[in-house]
């Protein structure tokens, strides 16, 4: 993902991923499908050019933001060069996931344009139903609409550590702190790994999660782990929900980072420090 993108405009931000990953020529018929051809394609078309493209690996999404924390917001639908073809994955209007596998990059981006909606241009604010997959796994976590724990005592071990809780991270943990959810199997982008929100996981990790903070520009607090403590999750001021280590990714804004950690989407990787 090229961060630069952020301060361009539309057009200057697809003429930018044109030079970094170039088509391959139409009689090229060596390697995998060309990430280069998907980007063309979607630059190409009348709803996803308007839009901002940001790339992870062979990912290609697009925004309605040129702001680089919206990237990730709402990563679906998202567009794929895979080995056996182009691939779309999304939700259609009633929320349940769709997908396209085809060897043509032009209809690929004009699936996906068909899965965008007219908000999804501008984020809505207010509550947003999950979608039934995501709900069912909720509910049996033990999550209910209304849910509301007290906070207080992981709020005053962390902050006796050297964590600085924020409005956001209470919130999160108000509604889902204690919930455990150990599925895995295969997601849509990534395998789902099981996470366990549990904030004190992290405790003594506190340097580490400054440490990314600053390089950010936001306080990250510890909301539990991923993946049996293979990484830490943290959540900013602002309700985006991160994967904390070595690295550090981004899952979207919340509630669209749930629904990317439930389903088994993939972070989008912040860029290493310089």
């Amino acid at each position: 993902m090229d961060s630069t993108l952020a301060s361009l405009g539309c057009r200057a931000a697809w003429s930018k991923l044109l030079e970094t990953y170039p088509p391959r020529p139409t009689d090229d018929q060596q390697g995998p499908p060309s990430l280069g051809c998907l980007i063309a394609a979607a630059g190409r078309n009348a709803t996803l050019g308007a839009m901002y493209p940001w790339v992870s690996m062979q990912q290609l999404s697009v925004s309605g933001e040129n702001k680089w924390e919206e990237w990730g917001h709402a990563p679906l639908p998202a567009m794929f060069a895979r080995p056996d073809g182009y691939e779309v994955v999304g939700h259609d209007r009633r929320g349940e996931i769709v997908r396209l596998t085809t060897p043509d990059p032009a209809k690929a981006a004009a699936f996906a344009a068909g899965l965008m909606h007219p908000e999804d241009a501008v984020r809505p604010e207010g509550p947003r139903a999950w979608s039934s997959e995501v709900e069912r796994v909720l509910r049996e976590a033990g999550w209910r609409p209304g849910r509301a724990v007290d906070t207080a005592r992981w709020t005053r071990q962390l902050e006796q550590d050297g964590f600085r809780s924020h409005a956001a991270a209470e919130d999160f943990l108000r509604e889902f702190g204690g919930l455990a959810v150990g599925h895995g199997g295969a997601g849509i982008t990534r395998a789902r790994e099981a996470f366990d929100l549990d904030p004190l996981l992290a405790l003594g990790e506190d340097d580490r999660f400054d440490e990314w903070g600053e390089e950010i520009g936001h306080h990250l607090f510890p909301v539990g782990e991923l993946a049996g403590g293979h990484a830490f999750l943290g959540l900013g001021e602002g309700g985006e929900l991160y994967v904390v280590a070595n690295w550090l990714a981004r899952f979207g804004r919340m509630p669209e980072a749930m629904e990317n950690l439930v389903l088994g989407v993939m972070p989008v990787r912040m860029p290493e420090p310089e």
